[in-house]
C-alpha cells in the first residue's frame, strides 16, 4: 500500500449498502462476541467515488477490530452520515481493555493496541486501513476518550 503500486477500481459505490453488506457478513461474529450493534443511516444511499473492493476490507477490518477488543455485553454505534459533501463513517465501541497509547501510534505498523493481548492478526489492519481511504482520498481519525475507541472514516461525496 504505502508503495503506491495498488491499483485502484475506482466506480460510483452505494457507501451504504457496502456497510450494510460488511454487517452483514460479520453478523454472527458480532452475535458470538456479545456485542449490540446501533447502526445509522442519515440516508439508504449515499454515493461516492471508490474502490468497492478495498473500502469494503477498510469496513471490515475496523468492525472486526471491534469484534476483537469490545468489552462483551455492550453495545457498538455505527453511524453514516452525510455533512458539507463529506461522507463520514464513524463506529464507536468501548474498549475491553485500558488503551494506554496515543491515537496516532495505533498507527504504526506492527503496533497494537494492547501489548499483553496475545490474539490473532498482525497489527497491520489499522495502517492499511489507513492507506486505502488516503489513497481514495479520503481520511481515517481514531479518538480514544478514557474506554471509548473511535475510528472516523472520511470521505468525498460523489
Amino acid at each position: 500500500m504505502s508503495s503506491g503500486s495498488v491499483e485502484l477500481n475506482i466506480e460510483k459505490v452505494d457507501v451504504a449498502a457496502l456497510l450494510e453488506q460488511s454487517i452483514a457478513e460479520l453478523d454472527e461474529k458480532i452475535k458470538k462476541a456479545s456485542l449490540t450493534l446501533r447502526v445509522k443511516y442519515s440516508n439508504k444511499h449515499i454515493y461516492a467515488n471508490l474502490d468497492g473492493k478495498k473500502t469494503w476490507r477498510v469496513f471490515e477490518n475496523l468492525i472486526n477490530n471491534i469484534i476483537k477488543y469490545s468489552a462483551p455485553n455492550t453495545r457498538v454505534y455505527i453511524n453514516l452520515m452525510e455533512e458539507d459533501n463529506k461522507i463520514l463513517i464513524v463506529m464507536k465501541n468501548i474498549s475491553s481493555y485500558e488503551m494506554d497509547f496515543d491515537a496516532e501510534e495505533i498507527f504504526e505498523r506492527f503496533k497494537r493496541g494492547d501489548k499483553s493481548r496475545n490474539t490473532e492478526g498482525s497489527g497491520l489492519g489499522l495502517a492499511i486501513a489507513k492507506s486505502i481511504v488516503e489513497l481514495q482520498g479520503g481520511k481515517l481519525n481514531i479518538e480514544i476518550d478514557g474506554d471509548l475507541f473511535k475510528a472516523i472514516v472520511q470521505f468525498s461525496q460523489a
